[in-house]
């Protein structure tokens, strides 16, 4: 659901974004971050996450990361959100394989 920063619902888009995502049982939530401004970005991550719902972080952007010189550790990450996370970059197609590796991982242990 792209164009929201939060679950508050302080727009109509917002509104309808947490409506949708409260609304049913997904199998797992694919939260894609801008991995070049996470301290932003991770917010609705954090809602998103503290919903109970099944989610997998996509950090995109990593090809600026990486060229700004910049390092993520994911794992160190993944253990603080409590929810995988995943490097990718959707422009140069880096990392989108390994990306619905988890994401099939994570639906399939939904409820174990």
């Amino acid at each position: 659901l792209p164009g929201i920063y939060s679950l508050s619902p302080y727009s109509p888009e917002e509104q309808c974004s947490r409506d949708y995502l409260m609304s049913g049982e997904p199998d797992v939530i694919v939260q894609v971050v801008d991995a070049t401004n996470l301290e932003r970005n991770l917010y609705l991550a954090l809602q998103v996450i503290e919903t109970g719902l099944p989610v997998v972080v996509a950090l995109n952007m990593a090809d600026l990361v990486e060229k700004n010189g910049d390092k993520i550790d994911t794992d160190k990450l993944s253990k603080k959100l409590g929810c995988p996370v995943m490097m990718i970059s959707a422009l140069k197609n880096k990392g989108i394989k390994e990306l619905f590796e988890q994401v099939k991982k994570s639906a399939a242990s939904k409820g174990q």
